[in-house]
């Protein structure tokens, strides 16, 4: 009766098949849920330090404040108007720009730049020439033939080089021309004004 009970060889072969696909697909799965350990883990602290009040108010608790669930993540900085990008900068950038559009309130949209352009240099996709303010910031850029937004925002440390059609009231599906002049920092040009190009 035992050696009728006794798998083939095939059908060990396929349970240890399974068995590994099933510890791989689990092991796919675990960065998706990573973050769940870090909630339960702020969610975790916060509860602690509720706990954990003082007997006596006039002595202050040795335990620092919860931390602050809505704060930049680690590693990133503020940029302003609720938005956290990477702190230090990518590629040769010490530090990131970041172009902000939006509008509050029912105004008109508006425009800003967050943080300082640095010119990191020509390169392939970003050969055109900037034209600076009477301060010395950047203020355009006068496009080359084959530049392409990302690779300019890249030259001049913008973190989010593909908002400059937007900034400059190009649809997102037009490509820029040799010899346009885009803004780069709406600041330094006066008298810009954002025309936001889905508001048509």
């Amino acid at each position: 009766m035992l050696e009728t009970m006794k798998p083939s060889a095939a059908k060990v072969i396929a349970g240890v098949v399974c068995g590994a696909v099933v510890v791989g697909l689990a092991a796919l799965t675990v960065p998706a849920f990573a973050p769940l350990g870090t909630v339960a883990s702020v969610a975790a602290g916060l509860t602690s330090s509720l706990e954990s009040t003082p007997s006596d108010p006039s002595t202050p608790s040795a335990s620092a404040a919860p931390v602050d669930p809505y704060g930049p993540p680690e590693g990133y900085v503020h940029v302003g108007n609720g938005t956290y990008i990477p702190g230090g900068g990518f590629g040769d950038c010490a530090e990131s720009a970041y172009i902000h559009m939006g509008s509050q309130d029912g105004q008109a949209p508006t425009a800003s730049l967050f943080g300082k352009l640095v010119d990191t240099g020509v390169r392939e996709f970003a050969a055109g020439t900037p034209a600076f303010a009477d301060d010395g910031r950047i203020a355009t850029y006068t496009v080359a033939p084959g530049d392409v937004p990302t690779a300019i925002g890249d030259r001049f440390c913008i973190w989010n080089g593909m908002s400059l059609t937007t900034l400059n009231g190009i649809p997102g599906s037009t490509a820029i021309q040799p010899g346009q002049v885009l803004v780069l920092d709406p600041a330094a040009v006066p008298g810009f004004v954002f025309d936001y190009p889905y508001a048509r």
